[in-house]
């Protein structure tokens, strides 16, 4: 298993104004956002573990993968098609964060805890993409190709697939934990799976917003 801290979180004006709510241009609000700003590049601490397993066969919707362990449901198979080898990670922006939200609704300070959570969110996204990216440059040095990526619960692909996840990774070296309702510690923290392999694959060059559920009314939406 591979575990990087090597991530770059980019807080632009431009790109943060595709992701906030409209009305963020008052003086007062400005400050609130620039103080919040502060607060995730102070606590934020990416990082990510990663595996590639070889997958055996595929039992209808399952993966059969190296070892035993079968994973699957909902669309992967199909995105995957093809593949060799399955990675499977973990993303997270580390528990500082849990906490500095924490103390902003314990202050009653609601404006900056919905911020930072909604900052939160778009900066673990940018841990998953870098990451994909990484491997991707990777794989493309042995001529092959990378599927889009999947997260559970993002789309058809069930929640519950993540225990399989994290039984395929030693999380607790980024400190992350699976919870009550598949939900994972910290919470700004996700995981994914894509294939790879020397054919082309079911599904390329897309995000994991194709395959969401909510994508016609996510104002993120690729």
């Amino acid at each position: 298993m591979i575990v990087t801290t090597d991530f770059r979180l980019v807080f632009d004006e431009a790109a943060i104004s595709t992701v906030l709510p409209a009305g963020l241009d008052r003086p007062g609000l400005r400050r609130r956002l620039a103080t919040v700003l502060e607060d995730l590049e102070a606590v934020a601490a990416p990082a990510a573990c990663y595996e590639a397993y070889s997958i055996e066969r595929i039992l209808h919707e399952r993966l059969e993968l190296a070892g035993g362990a079968r994973i699957g449901c909902g669309p992967l198979t199909s995105v995957i098609a093809g593949a060799e080898e399955l990675y499977v990670a973990v993303c997270t922006l580390g528990s500082g964060l849990d906490e500095r939200i924490r103390a902003h609704r314990a202050a009653g300070r609601y404006v900056e805890m919905l911020l930072l959570d909604e900052l939160g969110s778009w900066a673990v996204d940018q841990v998953r993409t870098q990451l994909y990216e990484r491997v991707q440059a990777d794989v493309a040095q042995r001529g092959w190709h990378l599927s889009s990526p999947l997260s559970p619960g993002e789309s058809a692909w069930p929640i519950r697939e993540q225990r399989i996840i994290f039984k395929l990774l030693e999380t607790a070296k980024i400190d992350v934990t699976l919870g009550a309702g598949d939900l994972m510690r910290p919470l700004k923290s996700l995981s994914l799976a894509f294939g790879a392999g020397s054919q082309k694959l079911g599904t390329e060059g897309l995000t994991q917003c194709h395959f969401c559920s909510i994508r016609d009314r996510c104002r993120y939406a690729a």
